[in-house]
């Protein structure tokens, strides 16, 4: 049992705690960002969900279906519903490759592309709202820190994922 405990840097019953799991935060954090970005993407029709594919797009148009998912982090056929709204508003189109049917790349129309230009300021405001009070070098640090959960838990999610093929 002491070796158990001395494997973490806390008791297990310390991360009993929601306060001090790291995990429970970001999901608060990700919630009332989600909320506050959507009460102001609403109004222009859009919503949180479809918001992350329009971001990703806005950074680079005209990529494949399953990179988008890719980049959302979305399963493909989430991806597949939300696209079908942002078509159905006239935001996105799709069109399938020459060489392989199977690919399909979405290219944001001229108003996807303006939409940009809306939306992209509320999200700096929420930013602006989230970080009251830190300094820049505040911010920065909390952004390297976070990136670097991120790389930890994506590393022990691809080993489940090899160890779930290797079952298979």
């Amino acid at each position: 049992m002491a070796d158990a405990v001395r494997r973490y840097r806390n008791p297990p019953e310390y991360y009993t705690d929601p306060e001090n799991s790291i995990g429970y935060l970001a999901r608060i954090v990700f919630r009332s960002f989600s909320r506050l970005l959507e009460q102001g993407t609403l109004s222009e029709g859009i919503s949180a969900g479809q918001w992350r594919f329009l971001r990703q797009l806005w950074r680079q148009d005209g990529i494949t279906q399953r990179e988008l998912s890719e980049r959302v982090g979305m399963r493909e056929p989430t991806t597949v519903v939300a696209l079908n709204g942002l078509e159905k508003a006239g935001l996105i189109t799709r069109k399938k490759a020459g060489a392989d049917r199977r690919k399909t790349f979405i290219f944001l129309t001229p108003h996807g592309k303006r939409l940009e230009l809306v939306l992209a300021p509320m999200n700096a405001e929420i930013h602006e709202v989230a970080t009251r009070g830190m300094s820049n070098e505040e911010v920065e640090h909390l952004q390297q820190l976070m990136r670097r959960v991120i790389v930890n838990l994506a590393d022990e999610t691809a080993k489940l994922s090899r160890l779930s093929d290797i079952k298979a």
